[in-house]
């Protein structure tokens, strides 16, 4: 999955497989009659062909016998749907969905990956939400499907026996899975009937993402026992475990996320819930290393198909000679120029995979940075808290300075939700953004944890400036602040802060619009102000969030935040 700075590809992914007997024959006839019956196509396209129905939705079907044995079907789906009234002609209503089908005889895999439409929003492009779709319940009813050893269910299955409980920490060990495990359990005082139909609508759709459980209240307490601290279940809440989950460090506990219970019972709605939980699984999925038939037939389906060009007279032998010449030499630059694509495929996945390692290293080593800030803060408070003592024991004080009182910070939040809901709780900032663009980033699940812990740290480092601008011991602004920390020695916790934007952006109007944001009248009459300071949260990676922020404190005392979301139009997205 390319999350990139205006890019969306994969809204959806299955990916499973199955080693059932005539698992292949009931799959290809389970998706043939979803298409028939469900999206319109009354006759299948032949291979290699491109249907049209009524709805004028286009299917085109490709079918092949590949090396090694492999047999493989693909299926192009795509929907077009008609603008409403008020959207405006850029607005693209185009879906695709593909899906990939291979059997070496004994194993069958799919794949389906749906493309979703791209909207235009005020702080720019954003795909949409892209749901199951009904084909995974109806091959989920048709075969077994598994995701490594573990199998795909549509509803939760209820851990409430040793052997249940079994299944489940299996599937947590199970290192060959692709996707995660979702493990949820009940609130206190309540049932696994009564907790599933409440997460109705927050699991719709997780069905064909990931292997899902609920933990009954009276076998918590053992699987809490041999998950542990870091990576135990709270009552109530949701988890989701990735492949790999490492028990025995705690610090891997920040990658499994955790959906809490007051975010599901309090004001969030369940759609939302929902998108969020989705989008997980999802990333998940996309940036997994596919099964070799399955890279095998994406291959040779994506090559370059050429349709047999006209008839062409030939006047003469020497004319017809050198045309077949021309025809070879182009075969043969083909050939080439296929089997270097196919080599740079290869390089391709082997840098994602070693990106999606360096990515999750980075997530740990930012997490274990953090807590060591916070050892050494504490290691300097108590040192000031013993010259302070010293002080106070001693009769010839001139060689003692006065020190700053010790100061015990917040807890950071797990979620951007929960800092939106937070972010009063620190005087010295001013929160004007519009919250839905924040908490949105909790739906990107390669954020982690440590991209919300570094923005609360922007937080309290904001604080911290403001702090001292008051107390009188430092008279400079925050850029000062930010660069000059060995001169002042409070907390600060902001590695890269950039002041301005390019040249490109300033005289952009559409994205000077993007960065002008709602401030009280007391900071601009008008009621809205321009930034362009901002601190990257993270790049490459979760739509590379930046949070944008404005120094008033000569007008009121605060900095003010006027954005924290995906990264906004500059020049390599114009």
């Amino acid at each position: 999955m390319r999350d990139s700075v205006g890019e969306y590809v994969i809204g959806y992914r299955t990916l499973a497989s199955t080693a059932t007997p005539g698992s292949r024959e009931k799959m290809v006839s389970a998706i043939e009659n979803w298409l028939r019956y469900n999206k319109g196509f009354r006759e299948m396209p032949a291979p290699d062909q491109t249907v049209v129905n009524d709805k004028r939705f286009t299917l085109r079907h490709q079918h092949r016998l590949l090396d090694e044995g492999v047999e493989a079907w693909r299926w192009h789906f795509v929907e077009k749907w008609t603008k409403l009234p008020f959207q405006g002609d850029d607005v693209d209503q185009t879906s695709r969905m593909q899906i990939t089908v291979t059997s070496d005889g004994q194993t069958t895999w799919i794949l389906t990956d749906i493309q979703p439409p791209m909207e235009e929003t005020r702080y720019g492009r954003r795909p949409r939400h892209a749901g199951t779709p009904g084909v995974i319940s109806t091959l989920l009813d048709a075969v077994e499907l598994f995701d490594g050893h573990t199998a795909l269910t549509l509803v939760p299955c209820l851990a409430d026996s040793a052997d249940s409980l079994d299944t489940l920490l299996n599937a947590i060990r199970d290192d060959s899975r692709q996707g995660m495990v979702l493990v949820t359990t009940p609130p206190l005082g309540s049932t696994p009937a009564h907790w599933q139909d409440t997460l109705r609508d927050v699991l719709h759709g997780t069905n064909g993402l990931a292997s899902a459980h609920m933990v009954a209240p009276e076998k918590l307490d053992v699987f809490n026992d041999w998950a542990g601290p870091a990576h135990s279940l709270a009552p109530g809440s949701i988890r989701t475990y990735k492949p790999g989950a490492d028990f025995e460090n705690p610090l891997d506990g920040h990658l499994h996320r955790t959906m809490p219970h007051h975010r599901i019972a309090g004001k969030e709605h369940p759609k939302k819930l929902n998108r969020v939980l989705c989008r997980s699984l999802v990333a998940e999925l996309a940036s997994a290393e596919l099964p070799s038939a399955l890279r095998l037939a994406d291959g040779v389906f994506r090559r370059i198909t050429r349709q047999p060009p006209s008839p062409i007279r030939i006047s003469n032998l020497a004319e017809a000679t050198a045309l077949q010449e021309e025809i070879r030499e182009l075969n043969e630059l083909l050939e080439h120029s296929d089997n270097e694509n196919h080599e740079l495929q290869e390089q391709v996945r082997e840098a994602e995979k070693t990106l999606r390692e360096v990515v999750a290293d980075n997530e740990l080593l930012t997490i274990e940075v953090s807590t060591q800030h916070d050892k050494l803060d504490q290691l300097y408070a108590d040192r000031r808290d013993l010259r302070r003592r010293l002080y106070d024991l001693t009769e010839d004080q001139s060689s003692f300075n006065a020190s700053a009182p010790v100061q015990e910070l917040p807890q950071s939040p797990e979620t951007f939700t929960e800092l939106v809901e937070r972010i009063g709780e620190i005087p010295g900032v001013l929160w004007c953004g519009d919250p839905d663009f924040t908490t949105e980033l909790d739906e990107y699940s390669d954020l982690g944890a440590s991209v919300v812990m570094k923005t609360w740290e922007v937080l309290l480092t904001f604080n911290a400036y403001a702090e001292a601008r008051a107390e009188g011991t430092f008279d400079n602004g925050l850029i000062q602040y930010q660069r000059n920390h060995e001169t002042h020695g409070r907390y600060m916790r902001i590695s890269k802060l950039s002041a301005r934007e390019s040249n490109t952006v300033q005289q952009n109007q559409k994205m000077r619009d993007q960065r002008t944001f709602k401030v009280p009248p007391e900071v601009n009459p008008s009621g809205q102000l321009t930034m362009y300071a901002h601190v990257p949260l993270a790049t490459g990676r979760g739509r590379s969030p930046r949070l944008y922020f404005e120094d008033t404190w000569d007008i009121n005392e605060r900095v003010i935040i006027g954005y924290i979301g995906a990264h906004l139009d500059n020049k390599s997205t114009n």
